[in-house]
C-alpha cells in the first residue's frame, strides 16, 4: 500500500477552519447582531426602492425618510402595544382570579376543603402557596434585566442597518479586498446574488406576514375580540419565524378569547388554525416559490439546531441564514470545487518519458 502523503497546507487549511468555527462559536451573538443588522439594511434598501417611484430624489434622502418612519413606528409600537399589553395581563389576572375564586366556591359546595377560606390553619396553608418576595424581586430583576439587553440590541441592530444601508458598496468592496485577487470577481458575483436572495426572500416574507397580520386582526375584529388590531399585528410580526411563530401568535389570541367563553374560544382557535394551515399550506409556498425556494425539512432543521446553540437570536435568523448559506455553497463549493472541470491525464505531461 503506497504511503499517503499529506501537504502541509492542506493541514494549515485545516487547522485554520478549525479555528475559525470555534472563534466563530465564541462570537456567535454578535455574528447574529450583524447578520440580523444586514438583514435590516436589506429591508430599508427595499423600502427606499420602493419610494422611489413616489419621490424621485437622491438615495440617501430616501432612505432617511424610511429609517424616521420606520423609528416612528417602532416607538409607537412599543409604548401602544406595550400600554395595551400591560392592560390585558392586568385583565387577565382578575379573571384568573375571578375563575379561581368561582372554582373554589364550587369544590367548597362539594365538601372539599379549600385552603384559606376560614382562616386558622387553611390562612397559614394558603401563605405557603404564595412565592417568596426575594425570589419575586429576583424575578423581577432578571425581567429587567432581559429587557435592557433586548433594547440594547434593537439599538445596535438598528444602527448597524443604517450604516449598512448608507453605503453597502463600502463594505462590500472592503471586503473583498481582504481575499485573494483572482477570487475577488467571482466572489463579488455571489455575494450579489447573495443580496438579491435576501432582497427576495424578505419580501416574500413581508407580504405573507402582512396576510397574516389583516386576516387574523379582521377575523378578531368581527368576533368582537377586544385588541383585535394589536393581536392581529403580533401574528403578523410571529410569522417572521417558520413553524414556531404560529405556535407562539395563537396563545395571546387564545388567551384574549378565553374571557368571552369555551364556544367563543373553540370557534377562534378554529378559524385561526384554519388562517394559518392556508398560509403554511398555501400562501407561502406560492409566494417563496416566486422570491427564494427552501425545502420544509432544511428549514426546520435549521430552526432547530439554530435555536439550540444561539438561543432566541438564533431562532428568528435561522431561515434568512439558511438563504444565504444555500446560495454560498452551491456557488462556492458545488460550482467552484466538485464541478469544476478537472485537466484530463492525457492533457497532463507524462513525467515518466521526460
Amino acid at each position: 500500500m503506497p504511503p499517503i502523503r499529506i501537504r502541509i497546507s492542506t493541514i494549515m487549511a485545516a487547522l485554520l477552519a478549525g479555528a475559525g468555527l470555534i472563534l466563530a462559536y465564541q462570537l456567535a451573538s454578535t455574528l447574529l447582531l450583524v447578520f440580523a443588522g444586514v438583514l435590516l439594511a436589506v429591508v430599508l434598501d427595499v423600502a427606499a426602492l420602493g419610494l422611489k417611484r413616489i419621490l424621485p430624489i437622491h438615495r440617501l434622502a430616501r432612505l432617511a425618510i424610511v429609517t424616521t418612519i420606520a423609528c416612528l413606528l417602532l416607538i409607537a409600537a412599543i409604548v401602544w402595544g406595550g400600554m395595551r399589553l400591560l392592560n390585558e395581563a392586568k385583565n387577565l389576572i382578575d379573571i384568573a382570579s375571578q375563575q379561581a375564586s368561582m372554582i373554589a366556591e364550587r369544590l367548597e359546595a362539594l365538601g372539599f376543603a379549600v385552603p384559606g377560606k376560614d382562616g386558622g390553619s387553611n390562612a397559614a396553608s394558603l401563605q405557603s402557596y404564595l412565592p417568596d418576595p426575594e425570589q419575586l424581586f429576583g424575578h423581577a430583576q432578571s425581567t429587567f434585566s432581559a429587557a435592557t439587553g433586548v433594547v440594547v440590541n434593537t439599538v445596535i441592530i438598528l444602527f448597524l442597518a443604517i450604516f449598512f444601508a448608507a453605503n453597502p458598496a463600502g463594505y462590500r468592496d472592503g471586503f473583498l479586498k481582504l481575499l485573494p485577487v483572482d477570487r475577488r470577481a467571482r466572489i463579488g458575483q455571489v455575494l450579489e446574488e447573495t443580496g438579491h436572495t435576501l432582497r427576495w426572500w424578505l419580501v416574500g416574507q413581508l407580504a405573507t406576514m402582512a396576510i397574516v397580520a389583516v386576516s387574523i386582526g379582521l377575523m378578531l375584529l368581527l368576533m368582537g375580540i377586544p385588541n383585535a388590531v394589536l393581536l392581529g399585528l403580533l401574528a403578523g410580526a410571529l410569522n417572521f419565524v417558520p413553524f414556531l411563530g404560529p405556535i407562539l401568535a395563537g396563545i395571546p389570541v387564545l388567551l384574549a378569547a378565553m374571557p368571552e367563553g369555551l364556544a367563543m374560544l373553540a370557534l377562534v382557535m378554529g378559524l385561526f388554525i384554519i388562517i394559518e394551515s392556508i398560509e403554511g399550506y398555501l400562501i407561502n409556498p406560492l409566494i417563496q416559490k416566486r422570491a427564494v425556494y427552501l425545502p420544509p425539512a432544511w428549514s426546520l432543521a435549521a430552526l432547530v439546531a439554530f435555536g439550540a446553540l444561539f438561543g432566541g437570536m438564533g431562532v428568528a435568523l435561522a431561515t434568512p441564514i439558511l438563504a444565504v448559506a444555500r446560495i454560498l455553497v452551491l456557488r462556492l463549493y458545488v460550482e467552484d470545487v466538485l464541478e469544476r472541470p478537472r485537466p484530463s491525464p492525457s492533457a497532463a505531461p507524462d513525467r515518466a518519458r521526460i
